[in-house]
């Protein structure tokens, strides 16, 4: 042993509890996160069988729609009925919508990514007039500006003349009196403006046209629709990517499954839930499973955190440096499981003494010159190894300080490294005897040792 050091610098007790108790609160904020990103991936997985349904309805409506050219033969589409789930139907060559959502009382709005309407087509129908829509279908529209409260907002409205959908076709001698409706539905419309909930609430309104849009002038932003009339998608307005995504509107989460077949691009939303609804059931998974954590890591991990969070040289800088007040050699111990002899009892009084004092490390298998020697283990002997220690620790320290044991392979030698980390108990006893760590010795404490332990632990 080297000569006793006279001054050393020792861990205050306090110092390790903040240590470990920072280290079981970062354990039990870990878990909490856990907890709450799970809690978040079963709410969207909750939406996959839905996702997956629209996927199907994308997939049928493209397959039944036929654009050449500047026409799209929809017929078939539009004849399936069960297709039409697919929300947004766009033909991507000119921008326009071959289907949109139909409101509902369930569903009063539209889903922001695509809720945008060319206004440049709109100023076209200052007059009524008859419109042929690239899937045949013909339409007198009728549009008309407003400005509420410092806002533009464009207001179209549209009459369906003529639609394989429409039994009775709109004769000419009645546009007269299809343009004076259009023109008093427009301008009830605008009087309604900012307010439109009394003009759709999941059904038809007999004052109201076939179909209607409210638009916001400098956006181009559908603020209000009622049923599907021709739109079109304004230019750089991004279109989704196939695939789904995830957004948020109107304080709700949702998914947009997209499909494309080229020419077609189909897009349907599927609403997770209310997002501070799941951000809430986010949050209550965290606190939960963190206060969980936070007792099972104050109750049962506490020693682990101890000597996972030890300051202690590795084997390297021990080697380099030698015995000392935080390293411990020794050559190794008794061969038989449940014997026990002075190297053992050397053993312990240095776990007891970094125990009583600092971090410390005690490396078997080197000798006290710092010569790895290897101890010759098998994977059988390594473990009765470590249960011996344990269980000396275990019977004859009290109470039990905190270590941690593992082997290290140094150049095909093996290595027992026993960290023990300056436990939070005032005092560790072996034997009824209280040791501390001076220099490279073990030594039983004296008075003055005491009296910095019962000092350290007064409050």
């Amino acid at each position: 042993m080297s000569t006793p050091e006279p001054t050393v610098k020792r861990a205050r007790p306090g110092s390790i509890r903040q240590r470990v108790n920072h280290k079981i609160l970062q354990f039990s904020l870990v878990i909490g996160a856990v907890a709450a990103l799970l809690t978040a991936i079963v709410y969207v997985a909750s939406a996959y069988p839905a996702v997956r349904r629209w996927k199907e309805a994308n997939v049928r409506a493209l397959s039944e729609i036929n654009c050449v050219g500047a026409k799209c033969d929809t017929s078939g589409f539009v004849a399936d009925a069960e297709s039409g789930g697919a929300d947004y139907v766009i033909d991507l060559q000119a921008r326009y919508f071959i289907n949109v959502p139909t409101p509902t009382a369930e569903n009063p709005g539209r889903f922001a990514p695509l809720d945008y309407s060319d206004t440049a087509f709109i100023e076209r129908f200052r007059n009524p007039a008859s419109y042929t829509t690239p899937d045949g279908e013909v339409w007198r529209l009728h549009s008309e500006a407003t400005n509420v409260e410092g806002k533009n907002f464009e207001i179209i409205v549209g009459h369906q003349e003529k639609a394989p959908s429409k039994m009775i076709e709109t004769m000419p001698a009645q546009l007269g009196d299809v343009d004076a409706m259009l023109r008093r539905s427009a301008s009830q419309i605008a009087k309604s403006l900012p307010s439109l909930n009394a003009l759709t609430q999941g059904g038809r309104n007999a004052a109201l046209p076939d179909g209607f849009a409210v638009v916001d002038a400098s956006t181009r932003q559908v603020v209000k629709w009622g049923m599907w009339l021709p739109e079109f998608l304004p230019e750089g307005v991004r279109l989704p990517t196939p695939g789904w995504q995830a957004y948020i509107y109107d304080s709700d989460l949702y998914v947009l499954q997209t499909d494309t077949n080229g020419r077609v691009l189909a897009s349907s939303v599927v609403q997770v839930g209310g997002l501070w609804w799941i951000l809430g059931s986010c949050g209550l998974a965290f606190l939960i499973a963190s206060l969980i954590a936070h007792l099972v890591g104050g109750r049962f991990l506490r020693q682990y955190f101890a000597t996972e969070t030890s300051r202690v040289p590795t084997l390297g800088e021990a080697l380099r440096s030698g015995e000392g007040q935080s390293i411990e050699f020794k050559r190794g111990l008794s061969d038989s499981e449940d014997r026990t002899g002075a190297v053992e009892d050397e053993v312990l009084k240095s776990v007891a003494a970094f125990a009583n004092t600092n971090d410390g490390v005690i490396y078997i298998g080197v000798d006290d010159a710092g010569h790895v020697k290897g101890l010759g283990l098998d994977f059988k002997q390594k473990d009765r190894m470590e249960r011996k220690v344990r269980q000396l620790v275990r019977n004859r320290i009290r109470p039990t300080p905190p270590i941690q044991i593992v082997f290290e392979d140094v150049g095909g030698l093996m290595v027992a490294r026993i960290v023990v980390a300056r436990g939070e108990d005032p005092v560790y006893l072996l034997g009824g005897v209280i040791y501390v760590r001076y220099g490279s010795s073990d030594v039983q404490a004296q008075p003055e040792d005491l009296k910095r332990i019962v000092l350290n632990y007064a409050f």
